[in-house]
């Protein structure tokens, strides 16, 4: 069975058998941008050649400066192997020495201990030799209670104190309560170096004291009998 297109001639086809029509191909709409991220790409370049400018003013700013090669005692004259050259900022807030000043330093005094990889500073020197004319370098060891508590450092002022001699001593409970103790031999002295503590407590302690009295001072070391306290100035 066929079926006859009853339709007058030149009438259009219903809409439901005309052919679909091909959509139009939507143009591409421009991507929208982004004033964060523009913004933020704009701060890290600007913060990158701050970097880069900072690190360079840094770099050309570095001076060259002494320090100290391996820790010397104090008294030690220095040698050229003492030193070495290294590089610090000039807006550092130090004043080590130039490495100009290298022959000027050679031949000079360490007036305290210099520590290895220190900055070498003019008040760490002297031009007189330790000990001087007329003096002796001594060491003194010391229990803890012949110290005082806090640290000593090289340079400072102490007194060395001779104790009473425990065999010859006396107590009489009752006398000294109602007396004023006499004032034992006192010698001032200059530290000029510190020791290490070793394993039971007790310390050497190098002090610069007049000639005339180290030997004596020493002998009265070796009976445990000397003491340091430290005084102003």
């Amino acid at each position: 069975m066929s079926l006859t297109d009853t339709r007058p001639n030149g009438a259009p086809a219903p809409a439901s058998v005309l052919p679909a029509s091909v959509p139009a191909a939507k143009a591409a709409l421009p991507r929208r941008r982004r004033p964060w991220m523009f913004a933020i790409g704009v701060v890290a370049v600007v913060l990158g050649f701050l970097g880069a400018y900072t690190w360079a003013t840094a770099a050309g700013n570095n001076q060259p400066v002494l320090a100290v090669a391996a820790t010397i005692s104090a008294g030690h004259q220095i040698t050229a192997a003492d030193l070495k050259i290294v590089q610090v900022s000039a807006g550092s807030g130090l004043a080590p020495i130039a490495e100009t000043a290298r022959d000027q330093v050679i031949g000079k005094y360490a007036r305290t201990e210099l520590v290895a990889g220190t900055l070498l500073v003019e008040q760490q020197l002297t031009d007189k030799a330790i000990p001087g004319s007329g003096q002796q370098l001594i060491g003194l060891e010391l229990k803890p209670s012949q110290l005082p508590a806090r640290a000593l450092r090289p340079g400072e002022r102490v007194q060395l104190v001779i104790t009473s001699d425990p065999r010859n001593v006396t107590l009489d409970a009752k006398g000294a309560a109602a007396q004023t103790l006499p004032n034992p031999p006192t010698f001032p002295a200059t530290v000029a170096g510190v020791g290490p503590t070793a394993t039971d407590g007790q310390i050497v302690i190098d002090v610069v004291v007049p000639a005339a009295n180290g030997p004596g001072l020493l002998e009265r070391a070796s009976q445990g009998r000397v003491a340091i306290s430290l005084v102003a100035g």
